[in-house]
């Protein structure tokens, strides 16, 4: 009995070597789905590994050098599986936790920063102005079931530029996101600069936006910036332009 029982464990302890040491390639080209995502230079295991990624979005694709996962069994007491996860680029610098469950979907400590441009990839509308500046992202935690994106996140879009077609500094802006069930509310405001935006709406993933609003220029700063506020939106009365902005 005693010899079976150290067969058996002797057994699953090769099981696990397996599973450990098993080639994050191998896993990759057999279980990959995920047709907006392709992975190359695939190295390292399932459970700590890197590869090359290049993401498809409605812009077009964003290149990132570095795309890193690590396992993190701590999450497993709370019955999910989690990675933490790391992605480096010249233009992207990002860290959060991502695990599934029976819940869904959860991202946890979403930090990143990068370059505007990469905004252009996700937001067609704003690509054809080439924008500049750099944009950083905060989210304790988000869930996603596949039906409710629920949560919190912040992005900020520092030192704004747009071309339209010669670059202009315009500011900076928050974008406030918050879900408790059904689309996400945002929230568009300024903080400083001479193109000042004030907006609310409703974002459903992975890129339905629909925003509504107003744009105004300081008043040193509003011959420079008509042509572009003749293309945000209609003038009111009061000098404002009415924007509504959606993406399909």
């Amino acid at each position: 009995m005693r010899r079976a029982a150290i067969v058996v464990l002797g057994i699953l302890a090769f099981l696990v070597f397996l599973v450990a040491t098993v080639p994050a390639s191998f896993v990759v080209s057999r279980f990959h789905r995920v047709e907006a995502v392709q992975l190359s230079d695939v190295r390292g295991t399932l459970w700590d590994g890197a590869a090359r990624a290049r993401v498809l979005l409605p812009g077009g694709a964003v290149e990132i050098e570095e795309l890193g996962w690590r396992f993190a069994p701590a999450r497993l007491i709370a019955g999910r599986i989690a990675f933490d996860v790391v992605a480096r680029d010249p233009r992207l610098d990002a860290t959060l936790q991502l695990a599934h469950g029976l819940g869904g979907i959860e991202a946890r400590d979403v930090k990143a920063k990068g370059d505007a441009a990469l905004v252009g990839a996700a937001l067609p509308l704003l690509a054809t102005w080439r924008p500049e500046g750099r944009v950083v992202l905060e989210a304790p935690l988000l869930t996603w079931d596949e039906r409710d994106l629920r949560g919190n996140a912040r992005a900020e879009w520092q030192r704004a530029v747009l071309s339209f077609p010669d670059a202009r500094a315009l500011g900076t802006y928050v974008v406030e996101m918050r879900g408790d069930g059904g689309p996400m509310k945002v929230t568009l405001t300024t903080t400083e600069g001479l193109l000042r935006l004030a907006g609310e709406g409703t974002y459903s993933p992975p890129t339905r936006l629909a925003l509504r609003g107003e744009a105004r220029a300081q008043p040193a700063a509003t011959d420079t910036l008509e042509p572009l506020l003749n293309l945000l939106g209609p003038r009111r009365a009061d000098g404002a332009r009415s924007f509504d902005w959606r993406t399909p």
